[in-house]
């Protein structure tokens, strides 16, 4: 079957399981061999910068969730799209909704104060990167065509 008759993505996961596992297991090696972001009498500001960036990140995805309803299409990368997404957070990254997981993500490492958690986001963007965002672009260049293509060259991927 050719990517033009794919009917979806055909990521094999959903996104959210990969973040969830990099601080699933970054919390487990925290456990067993602790080392934090920064001492314990800087912990206050490490809170507030990450209970920032969890609301801010919350935010966001929520954003871009609405974009998705408001566009009467699915927000999950196994399904197929209907119609390609461009306006509310699109407009400054095609992929606000990994983005939000990212910010997220780290703010709840700065929350816990937790170093290695924060070492294994680099992993799962690189999963996230190369087996869900490339067989997204791939489905929606062939879904969309030059629409997904003027789009890819006027918007960064994340920021």
């Amino acid at each position: 079957m050719n990517m033009s008759e794919q009917a979806s993505p055909g990521t094999r996961f959903p996104p959210p399981v990969a973040f969830g596992a990099g601080l699933a297991s970054g919390f487990l090696l925290q456990h067993f061999l602790p080392v934090p972001l920064l001492e314990a009498s800087k912990g206050n500001l490490l809170k507030l910068v990450g209970g920032i960036l969890v609301i801010a990140g919350v935010t966001l995805a929520l954003w871009a969730i609405l974009a998705f309803r408001r566009a009467h299409t699915t927000v999950r990368p196994d399904r197929p799209s209907v119609a390609l997404v461009t306006h509310g957070p699109f407009r400054f990254t095609r992929n606000p909704m990994y983005f939000s997981l990212s910010v997220v993500y780290t703010g709840i490492t700065l929350l816990a104060n937790a170093l290695w958690p924060l070492l294994l986001l680099a992993p799962v963007l690189l999963v996230i990167r190369y087996y869900v965002i490339a067989r997204e672009e791939r489905y929606l260049l062939a879904r969309f065509g030059a629409d997904y293509g003027s789009y890819r060259r006027r918007v960064r991927r994340w920021l």
